[in-house]
């Protein structure tokens, strides 16, 4: 219930092909949570932020600041 009423801006990266988490339980996760916004990927896997960590970082930094 707090999560589907949150007022912060909050971005996520899911890992299309990511072996250790289901992409359909993380975007149904995702839903739930007020003013949640994804960023589907199959550039990465689990491992995306230690693989490509300042890209992708730098790509969900400007999704919460609207830029992409």
């Amino acid at each position: 219930e707090r999560l589907a009423a949150n007022q912060v801006p909050v971005v996520a990266a899911v890992y299309h092909d990511d072996m250790y988490v289901d992409t359909g339980h993380s975007l149904r996760t995702a839903a739930s949570i007020r003013g949640l916004r994804t960023w589907v990927t199959n550039e990465y896997e689990h491992d995306g932020l230690r693989a490509g960590g300042p890209r992708v970082l730098d790509r969900l930094l400007a999704m919460v600041r609207g830029e992409a």
